[in-house]
């Protein structure tokens, strides 16, 4: 099974967008990365604009790179999407050059794919950016099986703590509530970061903010 599927210009990252500092995803302050493109099409997907594998925008590695390693507050990255693993390899590149300036910023994966699925694949970026991972969280999201807890999509999806530089911080991704999301408004668009409790999706069809072509969320796998 190939997973790399690059559609960004060399030396680029498609990507859906990004912000800079979050306490949303994940333990501390992070800088969130989604990334664009993911053929699964997962009934329920709150981000389908992030689907198109031609959607999204270039950004250079050494530019993102630079937005990354000048947040100070930020005591790692979440990456989301989209399908963080079509861009393994540009995703290790970008990893390998933060981490030469901050040796100890965390990583976190959320991830279409099971475990045994990418490290099955045979890929050599594949399986060196889940080396570079300290959680992952992984498989499809199912919608029947949105239970309504901790920082995961559905109860199908394992938190997998791939090294133990979030061990103190499990409880966070399994506990029953905790699930918060916040909203970015801008003249043309309405973001959301977090992974949605299901008032807040009650909320977002009654408002019919999911439709929006530029809403998006945290965990859309």
């Amino acid at each position: 099974m190939k997973i790399i599927k690059n559609h960004a210009e060399e030396g680029c990252i498609k990507i859906s967008w990004y912000t800079e500092k979050t306490d949303l995803l994940g333990p501390f302050f992070r800088f969130v990365l989604w990334v664009q493109g993911c053929e699964r099409r997962c009934r329920g997907c709150i981000a389908e604009h992030m689907q198109s594998c031609e959607g999204g925008e270039n950004i250079s590695i050494d530019k993102l790179a630079s937005l990354i390693i000048s947040s100070p507050d930020t005591e790692g990255i979440t990456i989301s999407g989209g399908e963080p693993f079509y861009q393994a390899d540009r995703l290790c590149s970008l990893l390998e050059t933060v981490k030469k300036e901050r040796s100890d910023f965390g990583v976190i994966i959320y991830t279409g794919y099971t475990c045994d699925e990418l490290k099955n694949s045979g890929e050599e970026a594949v399986l060196k950016l889940l080396e570079m991972t300290d959680i992952l969280i992984d498989g499809p999201y199912i919608e029947e099986l949105d239970d309504n807890a901790g920082l995961r999509g559905s109860s199908n999806q394992n938190v997998r703590f791939l090294t133990n530089h979030y061990a103190e911080n499990a409880k966070q991704y399994n506990k029953p509530s905790g699930r918060r999301v916040s909203f970015v408004f801008t003249d043309d668009r309405t973001r959301m970061i977090g992974v949605p409790s299901q008032a807040a999706k009650e909320i977002l069809k009654k408002t019919g903010l999911k439709n929006l072509p530029e809403s998006s969320a945290g965990n859309t796998n």
